[in-house]
């Protein structure tokens, strides 16, 4: 049996990258021996991999996000190759998705697949600069200034690159002046599927919910989303938008709260925050609309999760290869409150004529396109041409 090793810098909130790294392992191990390696993870992770049989080693070093791992660069690189030199067998096969896992397995073996989610924010990403500090961007020029050059001809060196859509791929080819191929990302259609939402309907009778996940970043267009709310009231009086995070912004919740208390929001807006992930499929089942109107947002897992659950997407337009605008979802200007507050009304009206169309549409596209099946049949692929 061939064997895979994953690596991936960072496995500590279970979100994004974290479960896209997760459901592929637990996909390929059906076919292969798969062992992960990360810099940094934490017990939840930890623990969900082990109930799965999914061998997690931690390298417990310095990542991306630690000051020191900018300031000991090549030495935590080299020391990480050091520990994984001592796992990894000449005949395996190396799978890296993120910077800096890419530089370090290109320097370990000549059969590496390097994923890409996106090309390294830090170094590529000026809308993420936003929500950052003068003293971090000036922090991410010089990073970027020092080792960019080794993103680029890590990922130049790679076997062969996949990506998780078309609008990346694009983004690919002009930072990298390489093609790759797109295999999308799935969602877990044994757990995400139309659930019972009692508990949310006892809990939040006689409403209209709309539910939205927020980073605090650009990306899900959460000042959009908030600055709409005040119209939105005026058009349906009864709406409740559910607002969940799995990380908190101190600063960028209160701003929320406050701009909620000055224009009298505060029974139509509830801030859930972490919700346990078990509830998830119940939550989703229970809004009527999921919102994620950001920039930048080709795929996303949230979008995914809520279709899934039968629940259409009004998502930004950069989402057109998720979103098939008036069938599965509606797809708005990332900066138009107009246009957002518009097409909630076509969820709405639809939903009170009793058209269910849209649910229906965006659970068949879930199934057709994007199950985690289907994004490991692709990665299973290009292991076997290796």
């Amino acid at each position: 049996m061939k064997k895979i090793i994953w690596l991936y810098p960072k496995l500590e909130k279970w979100m994004g990258g974290t479960r896209y790294v997760f459901e592929c392992a637990k996909e390929l191990s059906n076919h292969y021996e798969i062992v992960v390696i990360c810099q940094s993870s934490t017990e939840l992770v930890r623990n969900e991999f082990r109930k799965n049989h999914i061998q997690l080693i931690d390298l417990k070093s310095y990542t991306f996000t630690d000051l020191f791992f900018w300031i000991y660069f090549w030495k935590t690189i080299n020391s990480n190759i050091n520990e994984i030199l001592k796992i990894v067998k000449s005949n395996d096969i190396i799978i890296s998705s993120m910077f800096p896992m890419n530089i370090i397995a290109n320097k370990i073996t000549n059969k590496h697949i390097q994923i890409i989610y996106e090309p390294f924010s830090f170094f590529y990403t000026k809308n993420i600069w936003k929500d950052y500090s003068i003293f971090h961007h000036i922090f991410f020029k010089i990073c970027s200034f020092f080792y960019k050059k080794n993103d680029i001809s890590s990922t130049q060196s790679s076997n062969t690159v996949l990506t998780l859509s078309s609008f990346e791929k694009e983004n690919i080819r002009d930072i990298y002046k390489i093609n790759s191929r797109v295999i999308y990302e799935g969602v877990n259609i044994n757990f995400f599927k139309p659930s019972d939402a009692q508990f949310f309907e006892e809990s939040y009778p006689n409403c209209f919910p709309i539910m939205h996940s927020t980073g605090f970043d650009s990306y899900k267009g959460t000042d959009l989303v908030f600055d709409s709310l005040p119209s939105l009231k005026r058009k349906i009086p009864n709406f409740k938008i559910f607002i969940t995070y799995t990380r908190e912004n101190k600063k960028s919740l209160d701003r929320y709260k406050n701009f909620v208390f000055k224009n009298n929001l505060e029974d139509n807006v509830i801030f859930l925050g972490l919700v346990p992930f078990e509830q998830l499929p119940s939550l989703y089942s229970f809004a009527k609309i999921y919102i994620e109107p950001g920039v930048g947002r080709s795929m996303s897992l949230s979008n995914k999760e809520a279709m899934a659950c039968g629940t259409p997407v009004i998502a930004g337009k950069d989402a057109k290869e998720e979103i098939e605008n008036f069938y599965n979802g509606l797809l708005v200007d990332s900066f138009s409150k107009k246009e957002l507050i518009n097409k909630i009304l076509v969820i709405y009206e639809d939903f009170y004529n009793k058209d269910y169309s849209y649910s229906q549409n965006a659970l068949n596209s879930i199934n057709e396109k994007f199950t985690w099946k289907s994004v490991t049949k692709k990665i299973c692929q290009e292991i076997e041409n290796l």
